[in-house]
């Protein structure tokens, strides 16, 4: 038993080394590389992008304590009136670049401060970015530096088992606003789910773990629309996603999320009142 720990602490060791060797190497290189304009181009074809014009805010830490949970925030500020149409979120150098793209729908609210805000993996250093489509069809961007490496593959603490434990628990809640009188409310969806990646080791096993991450969430409000979520891997373990909705009668959640393995997990917030 003794002597199999070892073999395994020595492959784990010699594993950690060799991705670190490998993150050292490439971090110069390619956060000097500018894949945005092919990223740009795959996205959203030959459509002009206004960037840093103040239509939509991107918010990220300084300081990056973990690269495996990275907050990033959006802000609509309040001087935008329009309602919104979609809304993209990009790490330039991560595995897969696009984090997730947001479809609005009808209760997703207009005037107000409008917000988004979720933790991602951020594999190497990276120019993090969010793509704001109003309802006129412009496009808007805003864009942040993050100095961050290694999140994609960072080993897991848990045993893959023991995170099955409470798949898919989900906690819904909603928070009004301070003053009666703002049509913005804002509300929160937790997900248990490991949201693995396919790139991360087994403690165990010494063995990559098979990709399974929340592909797909919608989340209505009194049974209108406020978005459907398009995600990738690169959100990080057990989700957490807070925005803004437009204030209804009841103003119930009711949020549905389906992962890669089809397996489709639902939550709903506590009523609360429509004054």
């Amino acid at each position: 038993m003794t002597n199999g720990f070892n073999r395994l602490s020595q492959t784990l060791c010699a594993a950690g080394l060799a991705a670190c060797v490998v993150v050292l190497a490439a971090a110069p290189l390619r956060a000097e590389e500018n894949l945005w304009p092919v990223l740009k181009e795959q996205a959203f074809g030959d459509r002009p992008i206004a960037e840093e014009d103040g239509m939509v805010v991107l918010e990220t830490p300084q300081k990056v304590e973990d690269a495996a949970l990275v907050p990033m925030t959006v802000r609509i500020p309040p001087h935008v009136k329009d309602k919104l149409k979609s809304l993209s979120l990009f790490i330039d150098n991560n595995p897969d670049p696009k984090v997730a793209t947001l479809t609005f729908g009808p209760a997703a609210g207009a005037g107000g401060e409008r917000n988004f805000s979720t933790r991602v993996r951020v594999d190497n250093f990276s120019r993090a970015r969010a793509v704001l489509e109003l309802e006129d069809g412009s496009l808007h961007m805003a864009s942040k530096f993050l100095a961050a490496a290694g999140g994609c593959a960072a080993m897991q603490a848990k045993d893959p088992e023991a995170d099955q434990e409470g798949l898919g628990k989900m906690i819904v809640r909603t928070f009004p606003p301070a003053l009666s009188s703002n049509p913005i409310w804002a509300g929160q969806v937790m997900i248990k789910h490991p949201n693995h990646n396919g790139m991360q080791l087994d403690i165990n096993t010494a063995k990559f773990i098979p990709a399974r991450y929340i592909k797909t969430m919608t989340i209505k409000r009194d049974g209108e629309l406020v978005f459907e979520l398009d995600g990738t891997f690169s959100i990080s373990t057990n989700p957490n996603f807070r925005f803004t909705f437009a204030k209804g009668e009841d103003n119930e959640l009711d949020v549905t999320a389906v992962d890669t393995d089809g397996v489709e997990f639902k939550g709903l917030s506590k009523r609360q009142g429509g004054s």
